[in-house]
């Protein structure tokens, strides 16, 4: 597709949008008099209007919450009435147009391929032991981009993960992880991990956690200490993976991303967590095109990033076991 098309995809969707915002916000003052109308008038007979049994800010506040609640209730119908359709026919072009051909030319990768709707199933994240991985029926992956980097198999995708929660006999469903999960597939002359190795962000571990391995871990490097939590199936082997380098390589890692990260090290796969809102590759109604491709850029940099500083240091780790 054209840039040209692109463009107009976006006017289009970018339009419907402003119209949904303007109509919702044109009508609070209609909402406002209905409201004030409905408590002013009595309601029959001798009963006195609603506004007598209230003070007057008690008064205020209800002519201008509900209003306010009614018109944001509206702008969610028209969006999804007029307004989804037309973004997904956007943020489907753009996806099929700039995101694999920006990451290729971004070098580096090899066997490229991206799938918008694709993504890690449930099983291997709950096995990955990497983050919390809720309820099977509310989890959901897409944006999926595997190949090779390094001549290293990578996955790349979004995932979410939540769960059913109960409270004041009330329930709600309540995300856990809205991030990006990675899954390298280390060399067979690297050293494996045997049984889960887990290395999470201290705020990430607080707030994303799910079950750990058996044996906490303190390492010599007392800045890791302060900021990571380590849990290891194998205490013997975690020393082995995570050297002094691998240690500082972490910690550049997740300074670099900027973000509250987490990693698991489990056979031959090397899983890397980001917990953060930004949704992966998806197009923007109001950003132009060359904004968006930096966008894209930043999302393959951290992946690459997270190969050559993570996955790649335990491919160079020397034979002879290392401790930290």
């Amino acid at each position: 597709m054209s840039e040209k098309d692109m463009e107009l995809l976006q006017q289009k969707a970018r339009r419907r949008n402003l119209a949904a915002i303007s109509i919702a916000v044109l009508l609070v003052p209609c909402f406002m008099a209905l409201i004030f109308w409905v408590i002013s008038t009595p309601t029959g007979g001798y009963t006195p209007p609603l506004s007598e049994k209230y003070h007057f800010l008690e008064t205020a506040i209800i002519v201008l919450v509900i209003p306010l609640v009614l018109s944001f209730g509206l702008y969610l119908l028209l969006y999804t009435l007029f307004v989804r359709t037309a973004y997904e026919q956007f943020n489907q072009a753009f996806k099929q147009t700039y995101v694999l051909q920006t990451v290729e030319d971004a070098g580096g990768f090899e066997d490229l391929n991206y799938n918008p709707k694709g993504g890690l199933p449930y099983a291997e994240i709950y096995d990955s032991l990497v983050i919390a991985s809720g309820d099977q029926k509310y989890y959901e992956s897409e944006d999926l981009l595997t190949g090779k980097l390094h001549a290293m198999p990578f996955a790349y995708c979004d995932v979410s993960t939540k769960y059913l929660r109960r409270r004041d006999n009330k329930t709600e469903i309540e995300t856990i992880f809205q991030g990006q999960v990675m899954r390298f597939s280390l060399p067979k002359h690297s050293k494996w991990s045997y049984g889960h190795l887990q290395i999470f962000e201290k705020e990430f571990f607080s707030n994303s956690k799910g079950r750990t391995a058996p044996f906490q871990i303190q390492t010599e490097y007392e800045a890791f200490n302060r900021r990571f939590q380590v849990y290891a199936a194998d205490e013997h082997n975690a020393f082995y993976l995570l050297t002094p380098k691998m240690l500082e390589q972490i910690v550049r890692f997740a300074d670099f991303a900027d973000c509250q990260i987490a990693l698991t090290f489990v056979g031959s796969s090397l899983y890397v967590a980001m917990n953060r809102q930004h949704n992966l590759f998806h197009a923007s109604m109001k950003e132009p095109f060359a904004q968006q491709q930096q966008t894209i850029l930043r999302d393959t940099e951290l992946l690459q990033k997270a190969g050559e500083w993570l996955a790649l240091e335990v491919s160079m780790l020397d034979d002879a076991t290392q401790t930290c």
